[in-house]
């Protein structure tokens, strides 16, 4: 079975809200013995920035240059 790692960046806004259905979807592809997928989560945005003072870390960054794929959530805030 094929195995990928995912790097989920939710951002902030309805992005959290919208990467809880991505997970759902993830954990059914696994269960079902479609596809391996192994997560990470990491911070954008305006979460990041209030964590790190910039709007992603370069551990963050570095994550996801070496993942399969990204999935990016929405960012901004009021």
């Amino acid at each position: 079975m094929a195995s990928y790692n995912l790097f989920l960046l939710p951002g902030d806004g309805i992005g959290p809200e919208v990467m809880k259905e991505v997970e759902a979807i993830v954990a059914w592809f696994n269960a079902a013995g479609i596809a391996r997928f192994e997560t990470d989560r990491g911070l954008v945005g305006g979460c990041a920035f209030d964590a790190h003072g910039k709007a992603i870390s370069e551990e963050d960054m570095a994550s996801a240059m070496v993942s399969d794929a990204v999935l990016f959530g929405a960012v901004g805030g009021p």
